[in-house]
């Protein structure tokens, strides 16, 4: 009687986890040379809370690269759990899209599981300010109509895909008389724990459908690590 009630416990358990969000909002802000992205990720209730941090993108003129600064933060102590410094080359971004390109090839139609996937997905809170000017009010003007026009297909785009469940805020701003650019984008996106686990199952599946799609998987993931 006694495992029949730990039993019952753990299943509970099981699908109080299963049932609950995986919380991530991104941030993103550029000004003028200075770049941030942020991801916060909360997870079962805020018991799991992680931050990835990227402040810095800066262009080596000398290399030729993007200088990256990353740190993963655990926000329940605030205490620093990975930190990392490199460059992005222009062999290193053609080098990633070798890699994806055959990572699709060993997977049978991804792009369905990735729309299975992303009908899951909610958004509950969108902000994207942009702020723009080319030093002419009129060149501004048109720039700013135009960047409005992008914002909307982009997001008309996006949302065929993903649940959208807030009024979205969009900004333009002008800055007349002046060269600027900056923009900062706030996101909140929610998916539970049982479709992101189920996601997993699908892709597995559909990698097995593929000739020698699991060892091609593995070797180009694991690929950096072995490297390193």
């Amino acid at each position: 009687m006694k495992w029949a009630w730990v039993a019952g416990i753990v299943a509970v358990c099981f699908v109080i986890v299963l049932s609950s969000s995986i919380k991530c909002r991104l941030t993103l802000m550029r000004r003028h040379a200075d770049d941030e992205i942020v991801v916060d990720v909360h997870a079962m209730s805020g018991l799991v809370k992680q931050r990835l941090s990227i402040p810095v993108l800066k262009l080596s003129e000398l290399q030729n690269a993007f200088e990256v600064k990353a740190e993963v933060v655990n926000k329940s102590n605030n205490n620093l759990e990975q930190g990392s410094h490199g460059k992005i080359t222009m062999e290193r971004i053609k080098q990633a899209y070798d890699n994806v390109q055959v990572l699709l090839e060993h997977c049978f139609q991804f792009h369905k599981w990735m729309l299975e996937t992303l009908k899951h997905v909610r958004c509950t809170k969108l902000y994207w300010k942009t702020n723009v000017g080319l030093g002419d009010a009129a060149e501004t003007a048109m720039a700013t109509g135009l960047v409005w026009s992008l914002k909307s297909s982009l997001l008309g785009f996006l949302f065929q895909f993903i649940q959208l469940e807030t009024r979205p805020r969009l900004l333009v701003v002008p800055q007349y008389n002046e060269y600027a650019f900056a923009t900062e984008i706030i996101c909140i996106a929610k998916i539970r724990l049982f479709y992101i686990l189920l996601a997993g199952i699908r892709l597995l599946f559909r990698i097995l459908r593929v000739k020698d799609g699991l060892k091609t998987w593995q070797r180009v993931i694991f690929k950096p690590f072995e490297q390193n």
